[in-house]
């Protein structure tokens, strides 16, 4: 159901009352003068929103190419009921209030209402605070339905229902809180979530004012905030190197926080600049003798949807617990490294520091002949052979934690060498290398090491300071002991 928020709403409307009395569309400007907005770009915003929900249609050749495809007549007012409580069970708060919803996408029937959303318990199902929910009123719910279920005939409450063995559970969609258990004849449902309209004061609040991006970047610090947020901030093509490793599939507790790769990836796509690389440390989790595919979903993604080019995708070899047994599956060996690129190639690429030594270096040998493809080989050749050899695409790491007493205190580390690789492989001495995950701090402590300006990012106040607390061990940088 392509719902719209209030705003949405009045610009509809806006338009079509304009085209039916002048006969073409309004301007942006326009729109900006008749709702008192600062900037065109929030204009821009609803008019693109508009289109995606297939409200307006666009003609980019005119600056007043809008036309309304679905007009007042397609909604109906339903009623906004009150609040109810994404937490704790909370008596409903009482409004008399209408909201406009599209006519095509009800049900066949008209026992429909609305409800405002206190708290944040199904964060996990894009249910935030402020956002309003659209539910049909019915006394029955499917298992893992979203319901709105009234306890003891008193508070209500909006969880995700499971019929268990003598008693109902009312799960949250939010990995910090706790499920609620109820006995049958203490529950009743009341009905069902269709659909969700996102947080209006929200959307009115960024109305207001642009998002202030920073005059001078936050260099060498670690910032505590939500990736997306935080990388709004951050001006357009202004990072040379990403090196991170997101939370991937819960296969490792992360104090309860969510996040969103493909937003994640659009900020960072903006914030890198021409020729900038994306490297990023992600595996599959295995369920029911199935991989999640996440880290292919995301290759995809980037590149179908965002605009990054695949440079490669390089498998990083770790060394897995010695005499180790599965039943059921094989010991997993290796994580994925997928090198993005935003641009035609590389801004930066020196692999000098990543050559391995020559199985045969040293040695005169006779060989080389390579199978052209329509099957026929070039000539051998003797020559000598190198000590060392360009790296290939299967990079081998020992110690994950690098027996590092301060990184154990995270849950999911990997290697210091990885970052150490990639910085030096993909950024300029006078570079800036951003790690919007910063976890246990091994991509800004290793950019620290190598005389790089770095940024690191994470939503975990515990990870921040303990990205902090490593940097703070780290006096000199690499190039000055190696000197």
């Amino acid at each position: 159901m392509q719902t719209l928020t209030k705003r949405q709403k009045q610009i509809l409307d806006f338009v079509g009352e304009y085209i039916k009395k002048n006969s073409i569309s309004p301007t942006y400007e326009e729109i900006k003068r008749r709702f008192k907005l600062s900037a065109l770009s929030t204009v821009h915003q609803h008019v693109e929103a508009l289109i995606n929900k297939d409200y307006l249609i666009k003609n980019e050749n005119s600056s007043r190419g809008i036309e309304v495809k679905k007009t007042v007549d397609d909604f109906i007012q339903i009623p906004l009921k009150g609040t109810i409580a994404a937490g704790q069970p909370i008596e409903a708060i009482e409004e008399r209030e209408t909201i406009a919803v599209p006519k095509i996408n009800l049900p066949e029937t008209s026992d429909i209402f609305a409800l405002r959303v206190s708290g944040d318990s199904m964060i996990k199902e894009n249910i935030n605070d402020g956002d309003i929910v659209i539910i049909k009123s019915q006394p029955t719910a499917d298992n893992g339905q979203k319901v709105v279920a009234l306890i003891d005939n008193c508070e209500v409450t909006l969880k995700k229902i499971y019929k268990e063995r003598n008693r109902i559970r009312l799960q949250p969609a939010n990995l910090r809180m706790s499920p609620i258990y109820v006995k049958p004849e203490n529950l009743m449902i009341q009905g069902i979530v269709i659909d969700v309209i996102k947080n209006i004061t929200t959307e009115l609040q960024v109305e207001e004012k642009e998002t202030t991006k920073y005059k001078i970047l936050p260099l060498n610090q670690i910032i505590c905030g939500d990736c997306v947020e935080v990388l709004k901030n951050i001006p357009d093509n202004s990072i040379d190197l990403v090196v991170t490793s997101p939370p991937y599939d819960e296969v490792r507790k992360y104090n309860g926080f969510s996040f969103n790769l493909h937003e994640t990836g659009k900020e960072l796509f903006r914030v890198l600049k021409n020729g900038g690389v994306v490297a990023m440390v992600i595996q599959d989790q295995t369920k029911n003798f199935g991989k999640s595919l996440t880290s292919f979903r995301t290759i995809v993604d980037w590149v179908d949807n965002i605009g990054f080019k695949l440079f490669e995708t390089v498998i990083y070899r770790k060394h897995g617990t010695e005499g180790a047994w599965w039943k059921y599956r094989f010991r997993v060996d290796h994580e994925y490294m997928p090198i993005f690129i935003k641009g035609e190639r590389p801004a930066y690429f020196n692999k000098e520091s990543l050559k391995i030594p020559s199985k045969h270096g040293g040695k005169v040998m006779t060989g080389s002949g390579n199978r052209r493809t329509d099957g026929t080989t070039t000539k051998t050749i003797t020559r000598p052979i190198n000590l060392m050899k360009c790296r290939g695409t299967i990079w081998d790491y020992l110690n994950a934690g690098d027996k590092n007493p301060l990184k154990r205190k995270h849950p999911a580390v990997f290697p210091d060498k990885i970052p150490f690789d990639f910085i030096q492989c993909f950024c300029p001495n006078e570079g800036i290398v951003l790690d919007p995950f910063v976890g246990s701090g091994s991509t800004v402590v290793t950019a620290k090491q190598l005389s790089r300006k770095y940024i690191g990012i994470d939503i975990s106040k515990e990870y921040c300071d303990l990205s902090r607390e490593r940097l703070r061990t780290v006096n000199e940088s690499l190039f000055n002991k190696l000197k």
